[in-house]
């Protein structure tokens, strides 16, 4: 058990996972696995856009979402998805989580 709260606490130490907002973020896309407007989620977290926009670009650089404007029925619309990587992590994430049950 110490070797898998050692993995988590070095997962969590990088800059991507070392906010609460980001890893909710990840794991919620994670979960949907396909696209959510910027919209949902600005809607949903109850954050500043500016802090939304600065979370998915910290996400964007470590290459764990990506996001593009894209054409929905509602207009052009900013939509977030989690890569594989991203995918990746979390598991990594979620395994490590249930296993110090």
């Amino acid at each position: 058990m110490v070797d898998e709260v050692d993995e988590l606490i070095r997962m969590l130490k990088d800059k991507a996972l070392s906010s609460g907002v980001r890893l909710g973020i990840l794991i919620a896309l994670y979960y949907i696995d396909g696209y959510v407007t910027f919209t949902d989620l600005h809607r949903d977290l109850d954050i500043p856009k500016s802090s939304l926009h600065q979370h998915l670009s910290i996400l964007q650089e470590d290459g764990l979402v990506e996001f593009k404007r894209a054409i929905t029925p509602l207009g052009v619309r900013t939509v977030v998805k989690i890569t594989d990587k991203g995918k990746t992590v979390i598991k990594k994430y979620l395994e490590l989580v249930k296993r110090l049950k």
